[in-house]
């Protein structure tokens, strides 16, 4: 075979959506990776582009009906990303709607060169890649598609189109796999297991986990349904007396716990201390809650358990966002299948092991994977709900499936958080409070402050005090009781931080401080240094998305009502603070904030187990989380009459 790489539509305007799937920096690195083997192998590259003219007179119609143009001719947006600019004598096929091959000109280079097989990458993979692939097709290319090498802003479609495409118009394979094709060795089998990697130290390998696939999942779903009917019948003082055992063997091995979470997701130790804290109080409140109140006679109302329910927790908090969410489960009830991240998998499996030791492990599952594993526990007719926490793409198909299916849907999406600073505070200590709120824990918090929103009068001061504070952070190993921020997750995640950094500089954006690995600390670990910048453009992804990491966008506002737009924009609403100390301002903000935790003068605060954890737009959907707004996801109401 004669292979040639096809990039579809990889431009500024498209990959700018906040929605997109996976993030555009994440599909970035991806398509940077998959191009360089494409050149180093000599294969022809064809980059397919839209253009549009200036007045958009030329674009499509359904654009022209909602007065919007993307991907002008000179303009930055039409522009591809600079890891993906062609070179010299790389072809650039110009289109306008949706096939690269809409005039010919892509079919007829392609039979020039000699080209028998495309692998086509790119987006949106619902639209532009999936009409190239079709047109392909029927001009007698041989196609393959690497999946994590297209992206698209509608997850569920896409999803759907993979599925449509494969075994008609094209191959659909991971991209090492479409690689080794075309190398012409046997394309490997879907993979079963994840290396996990120590993020202090990339080198070195923590272990290999399973990857569960379709009858490991439906199995475990049928087992715990199976189980779940003899659980419902317990007691409740029952269930509470086992969350309580639990508690305390989780009590006795606290140190065991925090020393987990720094070797496996990289956490300093000043924070998977407060984690475990967290997780406990989570775990008393949820004991204390049911005792309070019997959930299953309240006169002719009762309040009954679903049945099997799937909970999908994440890496960054692997303790306690999953006692969150198992406590209240058995508590009311239910069975539990839950897949937790891969990078905390030996944290997950010994608290598995826990709850076993507590007499509850019959009706709790635990299911290793990937976000495949995840994919398919959701699509379980069985399930009878589902709680998830992680990002707004991904919420947001699971959402999909679960409204098909008509079960309830819990999802906790993340937040590109602000703090507005304004005139007349101690602009030293909410520095010192805002460097902390930003990059404990590198930044990988759903609640840290990603945006400071600073008033025009104060901004050259605040500014400087907060690059010093923000200097006086302690990089280092996690294990270290000193260390303030430690890596991030993994090499991939630093590589694609970094990208992005670069990527707003190029744009114009200006580095206050950070911006690099640190220079004194192991190449192998995955280091980034607390990054602040300034002077972004606007739509960078800095500012808009949700980055997870140590890079924090600085922003001015001429006052309190500029800010509040700046705070308000996108689609996340999970955290908002304000430092003022000015009463007038204070209610203006927690009258107009849209966001579900709105905290005064401090930016990092202890959340109370009892209270909600609940985002607004983007960042939640469905009922909070803990409190006494467990019983209301966790069960069903019943009025029961004569």
């Amino acid at each position: 075979m004669t292979p040639a790489l096809v990039l579809v539509d990889v431009q500024r305007d498209y990959l700018q959506r906040d929605d997109l799937t996976p993030a555009a920096e994440v599909l970035v690195a991806a398509l940077a990776g998959l191009l360089a083997e494409a050149r180093a192998r000599g294969w022809p590259v064809f980059h397919v582009q839209t253009r549009v003219r200036a007045d958009a007179s030329d674009a499509m119609p359904h654009w022209r009906a909602a007065g919007q143009a993307l991907c002008v001719e000179g303009s930055e947006g039409a522009q591809a990303p600079e890891a993906l600019t062609p070179e010299p004598g790389e072809p650039v096929v110009v289109k306008r709607f949706y096939s690269g091959f809409e005039d010919g000109g892509l079919a007829s280079g392609l039979r020039a060169a000699g080209v028998d097989t495309l692998v086509v990458a790119g987006v949106h993979t619902h639209a532009c890649v999936r009409a190239t692939i079709t047109d392909a097709y029927a001009e007698g290319f041989a196609v393959f598609l690497p999946t994590d090498g297209v992206a698209s802003y509608d997850a569920d479609h896409a999803a759907r189109t993979l599925d449509w495409l494969e075994g008609r118009a094209a191959r659909c394979l991971p991209m090492a796999e479409v690689l080794a094709v075309m190398a012409g060795e046997t394309a490997a089998a879907e993979p079963l297991s994840w290396t996990h990697r120590n993020p202090a130290d990339a080198a070195q390998v923590l272990g290999e986990v399973e990857l569960a696939r379709d009858a490991q999942v439906g199995g475990l779903v049928e087992r715990i349904v199976h189980r779940q009917r003899d659980w419902r019948d317990v007691p409740l003082e029952t269930r509470a007396a086992r969350l309580t055992t639990w508690k305390a063997l989780l009590e006795q091995q606290r140190d065991q716990w925090v020393q987990t979470l720094i070797r496996e997701v990289g956490k300093p130790r000043i924070d998977a201390e407060g984690e475990v804290r967290y997780g406990l109080n989570l775990l008393d409140n949820v004991i204390a809650q049911l005792l309070a109140d019997d959930p299953f006679e309240h006169g002719r109302v009762r309040y009954r358990p679903h049945g099997a329910v799937g909970l999908i927790t994440p890496w960054n908090n692997p303790f306690a966002i999953p006692i969150g969410k198992i406590a209240p489960a058995l508590g009311y009830g239910n069975g539990v299948v839950w897949k937790p991240a891969l990078p905390a998998s030996g944290l997950s499996r010994a608290l598995h092991k826990s709850l076993s030791e507590a007499g509850l492990g019959d009706v709790v599952g635990l299911l290793t994977g990937d976000g495949r594993t995840g994919e398919l526990l959701a699509n379980t007719p069985s399930l009878a709900a589902l709680s998830f926490t992680g990002s707004i793409p991904v919420g947001r198909r699971l959402a999909r499936v679960c409204a098909g299916a008509m079960r309830p849907f819990q999802g906790e999406l993340g937040g590109n958080n602000a703090a507005i600073v304004l005139q007349g505070v101690d602009l030293t200590a909410v520095a010192q409070d805002l460097a902390m709120a930003m990059f404990s824990f590198a930044g990988q918090r759903c609640t840290a402050i990603r945006r400071v929103i600073v008033e025009r009068p104060i901004l050259a001061a605040f500014t400087e005090a907060l690059v010093a504070a923000v200097e006086a952070l302690k990089v280092g190993q996690p294990a270290d009781p000193t260390t303030q921020v430690g890596p991030v997750i993994s090499k991939a995640r630093q590589v694609a931080l970094l990208a992005i950094v670069d990527d707003a500089v190029r744009a114009g954006g200006r580095v206050l401080t950070g911006g690099a690995a640190p220079a004194d600390l192991p190449a192998e670990g995955c280091w980034i240094a607390p990054t602040v910048l300034t002077d972004l453009a606007l739509g960078s992804p800095v500012a808009e998305d949700e980055l997870f990491g140590p890079v924090v966008a600085l922003l001015p506002a001429d006052d309190l009502d500029a800010a509040l737009v700046i705070h308000n924009g996108g689609e996340h609403g999970l955290l908002g603070a304000l430092f003022s100390n000015d009463k007038a301002s204070q209610a203006r903000f927690l009258a107009e904030a849209q966001a579900g935790l709105l905290v005064l003068n401090t930016s990092r605060p202890a959340f109370a187990g009892a209270g909600p954890f609940v985002g607004w737009k983007g960042s939640g959907y469905g009922v909070p989380e803990h409190g006494r707004w467990n019983r209301d996801f966790y069960t069903r109401v019943q009025a029961v009459y004569g």
